[in-house]
């Protein structure tokens, strides 16, 4: 199957390639379709992400698998379209298919090796309205919105396919308003001057339908109280460039009304972190350079699982000269039980447990075309599930993304 797919992936895009070679998007224009809608102001992307992903050795068995994941978004400035001026919808559109198995399933880890990893779906992800005021200074959200777009982000990170580069897991344990199911929120933003950034937010704590994961659906129930955010930073310049630097620190309050991992009725749960990134250096060519990122984490030992985190990692793009797009990067992932949690698998379940989880990942994204870049990726996950009866594993695979 794995064989079958990459050739026939292989053979369309070489033939894609000889018709759009200099295009930004596979498709190009869409046929005069995409200037028509930014005359509009509708700007629209659609981008497929593959993970080949194999298991060589450790973890719960030797196999592989393919996680995809298909998104599609419009966005509309209102002003552009004749309306009124200061606004934007959002659409966006996600679906997700895989081969099988899910990788979790295979390697047995908590951090998840890929973050595309979900059930398979086709639905609304997000959909809301944000109004600007004060020059932009302030600015108001509406709707079902992911809260990792704007929280806990490290924008050197997002180079990385495992999942703690992304969305923390002493957050993510929670099941908060992220990737694949968000939730009802408003998020209220404010730029106090040119450096500084306060980010504040309430989603409903239960996203989706937990009976119908797949579905979009926005069920408002007492039980499942609200998830509340809070981010404050300074920031400035962007990545790549040699000024640019953000520092954030922020919280969360979860209020839902679900078992924890010992079967109690969770009360109110709650964590906080601190993020920093900065461009160490910079070359000759603007966007070439090294990056570096910091996260740290802490949630509520009394009701997760998961009480402590930390990852690192670099970035650098264009090392290799010619190949000035390029990015390689390097990042470790730590996710760290706590107390409570450990005594009750030790003195309850009888169930023997290692302390820690951590994920070493090395990769390369090799932008081939403007419109497609192929990402070989290696992991080595040290106590996978911090389970002791599973030897550390060893993931090798490649992403490929192609923007239509």
């Amino acid at each position: 199957m794995f064989r079958v797919m990459i050739i026939s992936l292989a053979t369309f895009l070489a033939a894609a390639a000889s018709v759009h070679a200099d295009e930004t998007t596979l498709f190009g224009d869409w046929a005069g379709l995409r200037p028509a809608m930014e005359k509009k102001g509708v700007t629209s992307e659609a981008v497929l992400t593959t993970d080949f992903l194999y298991n060589s050795r450790g973890g719960i068995k030797k196999d592989g698998t393919i996680h995809g994941n298909v998104d599609l978004t419009f966005k509309m400035d209102t002003a552009k379209a004749g309306w009124w001026k200061n606004g934007t919808f959002f659409l966006y559109f996600l679906g997700n298919f895989n081969s099988g198995s899910a990788m979790t399933e295979i390697v047995g880890d908590v951090q998840a090796s890929s973050n595309i990893e979900a059930d398979r779906a086709f639905k609304i992800y997000e959909a809301w309205y944000e109004h600007r005021f004060l020059n932009d200074q302030l600015s108001l959200l509406a709707g079902l919105h992911d809260y990792n777009c704007e929280f806990d982000v490290v924008e050197y990170g997002a180079l990385f396919i495992n999942s703690s580069f992304g969305i923390s897991p002493d957050i993510s344990q929670t099941g908060p308003s992220i990737f694949p199911t968000t939730s009802l929120g408003l998020r209220l933003k404010a730029q106090p001057s040119e450096t500084s950034y306060l980010l504040v937010a309430v989603y409903d704590g239960v996203p989706g339908n937990p009976d119908d994961p797949p579905r979009t659906a926005i069920l408002l129930k007492e039980k499942d109280g609200v998830f509340t955010a809070f981010e404050a930073g300074l920031s400035a310049g962007q990545p790549g460039e040699k000024e640019y630097y953000k520092l954030g620190a922020g919280a969360w309050l979860h209020t839902a009304d679900v078992e924890n991992f010992d079967g109690d009725p969770k009360g109110t749960n709650h964590g906080y972190y601190v993020i920093a990134e900065k461009t160490i250096f910079t070359e000759s060519c603007a966007g070439q350079g090294l990056g570096a990122f910091v996260q740290v984490g802490w949630a509520d030992n009394k009701w997760n699982q998961i009480v402590n985190y930390w990852g690192i990692g670099l970035n650098y793009t264009g090392l290799i000269p010619g190949r000035d797009s390029d990015r390689i990067g390097l990042a470790v992932a730590s996710a760290r039980n706590g107390d409570k949690f450990m005594d009750f698998k030790k003195n309850i379940e009888f169930v023997p447990v290692e302390r820690s989880e951590t994920a070493i990942e090395l990769t390369y994204q090799a932008r081939v075309l403007p419109w497609l870049s192929v990402q070989p990726d290696f992991q080595y996950i040290i106590n996978p599930g911090m389970d002791p009866s599973l030897k550390n594993a060893f993931l090798v695979g490649t992403r490929v993304e192609i923007a239509f």
